[in-house]
C-alpha cells in the first residue's frame, strides 16, 4: 500500500478493527498515534492522514488534501466476462496501470454464470479497485460497467466517445458542435480501437506506427470471440490484431495489451 485510500464519506469517521486498512496501518506499517500516512481521497486529491486516536478497536484519522491526483490514462478496455476470482486480479492490476474504463460484456462463447455471479451483479469488486489504487499511489478509480451483450457494450462505447468528443470540442471552442462519427474517420494506420484475437496472420501492435487516444481495447473471454463478434467489432471501427503466436488467458491478454499500448503512447 503506497497510499491510504479514504472515501469522502469516511472522513472524520473511525476505521474499525474489521477494516483491512486498520490492520495494515497497525500491523504492517506499525504506525502509532500522532504519526502521518500518505493518503488519497475519492474526491481525487492526494494528501496526508494523521492518526488522531488509536485503540485496540478503532483508528481515527484526520485527512489533509495537498494536491490533485493525476488524471487516469486515456486507455479503456472491454473484456469478455472472466471467472470472478480472475476478474478481481484484472481489476486490481488494470487500476494500478491507470486505465480509465474497464467494461465487461457477455460474449457468445463466454460463461453466463460468471456474469450472473454476485461479484458482477452487486458490483462486489470495489475492494479490488481500491487495492489497485493504493498500490499505484493514485486514488482515482476507473469506471467499471457490465453489459449483457456485445452490441449493447458497443452502443455504450460509441455514446461515451461521442460525449467525450463533444466535451473536448466545447472546451476548445466554447461552442457545442455535432459529435463526429468515430467509425468512419479513424484511419487504419492510426487506430483508436483494437480487438485482440489469436491468429498468426493477423497484424500485431508493432505494425501500427501510431495509436490514437482515447484508445479502446477489446479482449475476449477464455474461449475468445466468434467470427460474428469479430465482424460486429470491425463494423464498429475495431481493427483485429494479435498479441503473438501464443494463446493467452483473458487475464494475461488484458494486462499485456494494456501494458504494450501504454508504453506505445509514452505513458509507461
Amino acid at each position: 500500500m503506497n497510499i491510504l485510500y479514504l472515501k469522502e464519506e469516511e472522513l472524520g469517521i473511525p476505521l474499525y478493527r474489521s477494516d483491512a486498512r486498520y490492520g495494515h496501518i497497525t500491523r504492517v506499517l506499525r504506525k502509532k498515534q500522532g504519526e502521518i500516512i500518505a493518503a488519497g481521497c475519492s474526491d481525487g486529491s492526494l494528501g496526508s492522514a494523521s492518526i488522531e486516536k488509536l485503540s485496540h478497536e478503532s483508528i481515527l484519522l484526520s485527512y489533509r488534501p495537498e494536491s490533485e491526483a493525476p488524471s487516469l490514462y486515456p486507455v479503456n478496455i472491454l473484456i469478455g466476462f472472466p471467472r470472478p476470482i480472475q476478474a478481481g486480479r484484472i481489476l486490481k492490476d488494470l487500476t494500478s496501470l491507470g486505465l480509465r474504463r474497464i467494461w465487461f460484456t457477455l460474449s457468445e462463447l463466454g460463461e453466463k454464470s460468471y456474469a450472473e455471479s454476485s461479484f458482477f451483479r452487486t458490483r462486489d469488486f470495489e475492494s479490488h479497485l481500491i487495492e489497485g489504487a493504493m498500490q499505484s499511489g493514485n486514488p482515482r478509480l476507473p469506471q467499471v460497467e457490465c453489459f449483457w451483450s456485445l452490441p449493447r457494450a458497443c452502443d455504450a462505447l460509441d455514446a461515451a466517445q461521442r460525449v467525450a468528443a463533444s466535451l473536448d470540442s466545447d472546451a476548445a471552442t466554447g461552442a457545442r458542435t455535432t459529435p463526429r462519427d468515430f467509425v468512419s474517420e479513424v484511419p487504419a494506420e492510426e487506430p483508436d480501437r483494437l480487438v485482440f484475437h489469436p491468429g498468426e496472420k493477423l497484424p500485431k501492435l508493432a505494425d501500427f506506427p501510431r495509436l490514437r487516444t482515447p484508445l479502446w481495447l477489446a479482449v475476449g473471454s477464455e474461449r475468445g470471440w466468434t467470427e460474428a463478434e469479430l465482424e460486429l467489432l470491425r463494423s464498429r471501427g475495431f481493427l483485429v490484431c494479435s498479441l503473438g503466436r501464443r494463446i493467452l488467458k483473458t487475464e494475461t491478454a488484458a494486462l499485456a495489451a494494456a501494458s504494450i499500448v501504454l508504453s506505445r503512447i509514452g505513458l509507461l
